[in-house]
């Protein structure tokens, strides 16, 4: 056998096996589920704005690493309302699929309650273990 048949066909076999590699990779990430929302780590600052009987909540937050996305504040459903009049609300974001720059980094979500009812006297905005925010109406 020549070198050069050789060598055509060690590079055969070498591009087979970056393919086969390849293609397993994407298999692997194709059967990953995609990222649920997490709690974020750290409430920062919350905005609260009252226009026309709406109530917009615009909150800071802290995520530990860089690539979070889809920050959301989720409004907790009550079943009756709170005697403390305060309206609860999740912190969550998704975290990056992947390698992410390992950097403290800020997120920024908003809710509008189109209609607040009475009771509310203010909200209590939820991230991870001591990460709580409580902003009264009267403080805006």
């Amino acid at each position: 056998m020549s070198i050069t048949h050789q060598a055509r066909l060690l590079a055969a076999v070498t591009g087979a096996g970056l393919l086969l590699s390849t293609l397993t990779i994407l298999s692997a990430v194709a059967d990953e589920k995609p990222k649920e929302p997490v709690t974020i780590m750290k409430v920062i600052s919350a905005k609260l704005s009252l226009n026309d009987g709406a109530l917009t909540v615009t909150t800071v937050g802290e995520v530990p690493t860089a690539g979070y996305t889809k920050p959301m504040l989720i409004r907790v459903e009550y079943f009756r309302q709170p005697d403390d009049g305060m309206q609860d609300y999740q912190f969550q974001a998704v975290p990056p699929a992947g390698v992410a720059a390992q950097v403290v980094s800020q997120v920024e979500a908003s809710d509008t309650w189109k209609s607040v009812p009475p009771w509310v006297k203010g909200v209590r905005i939820h991230g991870a273990g001591d990460g709580v925010l409580v902003k009264m109406l009267a403080e805006k």
